[in-house]
């Protein structure tokens, strides 16, 4: 594996992103500084479909879903590329079947359960479950979805379900956690929703919608998460606050069975157009969060405030471009996908290790059934 210093940094998965990312790239200068980490360059991702996102490990497998949300996948399926941690070789490419490759189509958060079959969201046919019969052949079946395309709010004429938004825009389901009993727990970048699929799948369920996971205009809403360690809670971040584009944010949001306004609060801020996306859960329950546009890992406690950031020296053979999902090794590193939205470099397309010194949590995945 060849070394490389690491300096976080990168972009967001987002649909329209031109003017938000050119404000943003003026004011990276103004975002906190933050220490060099050294790390490894693992593997690059195809170009086609490109743009990788969810990120898992198992044992020695590391696997990669894309392409991201709102980005040209050439007109080619969507895929888990699968890569050898100790080496990068590439061992197998699952190519996700039944997409009209016509139409956008993504795959984004990506997840494991404690059987070692996959979990990946698909923009157009909801979760998608891989279960591998043997070495290189995998099974898919829909284990949730598709995702319902929300109506947005009238205070005129209200309905029961709608989206609280400031514009109407269809699906666009971003990332997948699992909680202790099996429950997965899906977000909507657009709608400002975050779904419930009960253990075993079935018809995603709207479990929480509300203005505060809604983005600015046509900008990314809420996008990472991730459970506590207790399970009680989950965490999630919002790329671009409606109500302050400039601002990120991560949420705390009680488990229950039917959260309410009172059960999601304020952690943590990012005040300059930083774009959180992707966290993952520290050995003691710090998050770890890939700041896609200001290229950076910031580590804040689970109470709010930040303990510190990585970041990639300039002289780094891949740099991290457009930080997008992260993954723990179990041994002090942090696995992160390259998107390079913003610097469109196609080499950047790639899978790095950031030295963090941190093994990550030791819950277990749940068994689904």
């Amino acid at each position: 594996m060849t070394r490389s210093r690491v300096r976080l940094g990168g972009n967001r998965l987002a649909s329209p992103i031109g003017a938000a990312v050119a404000v943003a790239l003026v004011l990276q200068t103004q975002a906190p500084l933050a220490a060099p980490s050294h790390c490894d360059f693992l593997a690059h991702v195809a170009e086609t479909p490109g743009h990788p996102d969810g990120i898992a490990l198992r044992k020695s497998r590391v696997y990669v879903a894309g392409p991201a949300l709102g980005v040209d996948a050439g007109g080619v399926p969507s895929e888990i590329a699968v890569f050898h941690e100790k080496n990068g070789a590439q061992l197998d490419t699952i190519l996700v079947q039944g997409e009209d490759l016509a139409a956008p189509h993504a795959l984004t958060g990506l997840t494991v359960d404690g059987n070692g079959r996959l979990f990946a969201v698909s923009s157009q046919l909801g979760v998608l479950k891989f279960s591998e019969k043997k070495h290189g052949t995998w099974h898919q079946s829909v284990y949730a979805g598709p995702f319902p395309d929300v109506p947005l709010c009238d205070p005129v004429n209200p309905v029961a379900l709608c989206s609280p938004t400031s514009l109407e825009l269809p699906p666009m389901p971003s990332d997948i956690a699992l909680s202790k009993d099996g429950s997965a727990y899906v977000t909507d970048a657009a709608q400002a929703t975050i779904y419930r699929i009960p253990p075993g799948g079935g018809a995603p369920q709207i479990w929480l919608q509300s203005a505060k996971l809604a983005g600015f205009f046509d900008l990314q809403g809420a996008r990472g998460i991730v459970a506590s360690a207790d399970g009680k809670s989950l965490y999630v971040t919002v790329a671009f606050s409606a109500d302050a584009p400039w601002e990120g944010r991560i949420y705390k949001i009680r488990r229950v069975p039917v959260p309410a306004e009172d059960d999601i609060t304020l952690v943590h801020v990012f005040p300059n157009f930083e774009a959180p996306s992707g966290m993952g859960l520290g050995e003691d329950g710090a998050l770890f969060v890939a700041l896609s546009i200001t290229n950076e890992i910031a580590v804040v406690k689970p109470t709010g405030g930040e303990l510190g950031r990585f970041s990639a020296a300039t002289n780094d053979e891949i740099p991290l471009d457009g930080p997008a999902h992260v993954a723990f090794d179990g041994k002090g590193g942090l696995y992160v996908t390259n998107q390079a939205v913003a610097s469109g470099l196609l080499d950047h397309f790639a899978v790095v290790e950031v030295d963090v010194k941190d093994r990550g949590t030791k819950i277990p995945p749940p068994k689904l059934p």
